[in-house]
């Protein structure tokens, strides 16, 4: 498994993950509920707010990798230019690879501390508030899965193939995975337990972040 390979499949998981917390579809399965809502409109809602949060998302990868991709094809016109003076010790001696499992590993460890210490998210509908769906629209574009960002720095080295694969897959699994937990859910949401869902799926997001810097730093 090549590093596009190992770093797609890490998101893969990750996005499905992710996009099952809580947070992501309770809201919406709420928010059904209040306004009797069938399923159609439920999966109609649904496909709205997480386009909303993959578009989020997105913008925010896209600035990433266009800098990160910039600097590497910066750092190495630089190194081979260096490279015929016969200079060594340059300042980009270290990997982009490497580099990247750096930044990985940072973020792993601190989403686990994250999902150790803050509060879990819980909704309360107002009755008859008709700005509830506009703000959760807004509240899912300005929430994006910072645990992918990495992932957009990571593939910066590997073209612009590589970033429309992952938002590809990031997106696919997102949007899949909000309407699984929104349909999984809305018969039964309150028999079961968010805050346990919620924090499980943020250790193993968490670990397998860490387990791809591992790799990718190995690689």
């Amino acid at each position: 498994m090549n590093i596009l390979e190992s770093q797609l499949t890490a998101a893969f998981v990750i996005s499905l993950l992710h996009g099952l917390i809580p947070s992501h579809w309770l809201p919406l399965v709420a928010l059904s509920k209040q306004q009797s809502w069938n399923g159609a409109q439920l999966i109609r809602y649904s496909l709205w707010a997480a386009s909303a949060h993959v578009l989020g998302t997105i913008i925010i990868g896209l600035v990433i990798f266009y800098t990160a991709h910039l600097s590497f094809i910066g750092s190495m016109t630089l190194s081979e230019e260096n490279s015929l003076d016969q200079v060594n010790h340059l300042p980009f001696d270290l990997p982009f690879e490497k580099l990247s499992a750096v930044i990985l590993l940072i973020l792993g460890l601190v989403f686990l501390y994250r999902h150790y210490t803050h509060k879990h998210f819980h909704w309360k509908p107002e009755k008859n508030s008709k700005w509830i769906f506009g703000s959760i629209l807004l509240a899912m574009f300005l929430s994006p899965c910072m645990e992918i960002e990495g992932y957009f720095f990571a593939i910066a080295p590997l073209g612009w193939s590589a970033f429309i694969w992952l938002s590809l897959v990031y997106t696919l699994t997102t949007v899949a995975s909000i309407l699984i937990g929104v349909l999984i859910f809305y018969k039964g949401f309150n028999k079961f337990n968010s805050h346990k869902l919620e924090h499980n799926a943020g250790i193993i997001t968490s670990v397998l972040i860490i387990i791809s810097a591992v790799f990718m730093w190995f690689g």
